[in-house]
């Protein structure tokens, strides 16, 4: 048997505790929790009492110096995911790093060139690719029953659904952006998973904050509006986002994402066309379009999500760390899903088309 792994959690937040902490939690044969910080050293308390977590550190550097400490997440806001996980694999830490991996592509490199330097793991925290769904889904493409997909959609859009609205979030420096980097890394990073990730060639989008960023004198319109929040400082990141990207393969991507948009409801969803045959999935539910016998017909598959937030990729990366086996969400992915992002913010802000390949 394995030995078991010494953990440390970076980040004690509602993202650190409820699905970092939670899930590692859950394999107590193979996970010791060792260690918390934050911040905010309430938080790191409270998180160690609530799971019987041993040590809370009060630096960060006193716990990367740790020598027993086998693995950590990080779980901060996202200006400090690149400088966190550069820090733990020097300190011979494997990392868990939450999504989106940094603020841009070029943060995003430095995590793999730290991470090949040192030897160390690092996985990038995308649940949407470890459900039941898409691993149905990608088994599915990879048996070519879709043929060759060359178009895709993608999109995740919330009617009223902005994140602590005055939090950093809503902060650039500290998030890099709103839904496209929030929401956008989940599904239109998933899309490109099942695609086979191809590199992007070009990238033509706009960006726009026409709701979620109220003005001192409507304070009290944007309120009703985000059902009573009190909205704190103001915003200075997109709430909606939309484009269209091309790829290596002579494949396309069309995308919409948004915190706030005058729509019927919140929907998630990827479609896939191919020559064989289409897929989609919307909030979780997956369907297959096809012929078959002279007719078309309507597949949908028996599999569904039983995992919690972040179950699956927990176990996923332990066992990669027990196993010496490389991770499903490597951050060499995620470095490409960046540079389409940075790409999209600079077409939005020239208005012209953005050539990355």
């Amino acid at each position: 048997m394995a030995k078991k792994l010494r953990y440390a959690l970076i980040g004690c937040g509602g993202c650190g505790v409820g699905k970092h902490l939670t899930a590692y939690a859950m394999y107590p044969d193979n996970v010791e929790l060792y260690g918390v910080y934050d911040i905010l050293p309430a938080k790191a308390t409270a998180a160690a009492e609530k799971y019987g977590v041993a040590h809370i550190f009060d630096t960060l550097d006193a716990l990367l110096a740790d020598p027993k400490i086998d693995v950590v997440s990080i779980a901060t806001p996202n200006a400090f995911h690149a400088p966190y996980a550069i820090a733990a694999v020097q300190a011979g830490k494997h990392v868990h790093v939450e999504k989106p991996i940094a603020l841009n592509a070029r943060e995003a490199q430095a995590i793999v060139d730290a991470k090949n330097a040192s030897g160390k793991k690092v996985m990038v925290a995308l649940n949407n690719r470890f459900t039941e769904s898409s691993q149905f889904a990608r088994q599915y493409l990879q048996e070519g029953h879709l043929g060759e997909i060359y178009h895709a959609r993608c999109g995740w859009r919330r009617r009223r659904g902005f994140p602590m609205h005055g939090s950093w979030f809503a902060d650039k420096a500290q998030s890099g952006g709103g839904p496209l980097i929030d929401l956008g890394v989940h599904f239109f990073d998933l899309t490109l998973f099942l695609m086979g990730f191809p590199a992007p060639i070009s990238v033509t989008a706009s960006t726009y904050n026409k709701i979620s960023a109220p003005t001192k004198k409507d304070q009290s319109t944007a309120k009703a509006l985000f059902g009573g929040a009190d909205l704190k400082g103001f915003s200075d990141v997109e709430d909606f986002a939309a484009g269209f990207v091309k790829l290596e393969t002579g494949a396309s991507v069309a995308f919409e994402f948004s915190w706030a948009s005058n729509i019927a409801a919140e929907v998630n969803y990827f479609e896939l066309l191919g020559t064989r045959g289409g897929m989609s999935m919307y909030d979780g539910k997956l369907r297959i379009f096809a012929t078959a016998g002279g007719s078309l017909v309507d597949v949908a598959p028996l599999v569904q999500n039983t995992s919690g937030w972040g179950e699956n990729e927990t176990r996923h990366f332990i066992a990669c760390i027990n196993n010496d086996t490389p991770p499903l969400s490597p951050p060499e992915d995620a470095v490409k899903m960046m540079r389409i992002i940075d790409a999209i913010y600079a077409s939005s802000a020239s208005g012209h088309e953005v050539v990355t390949g």
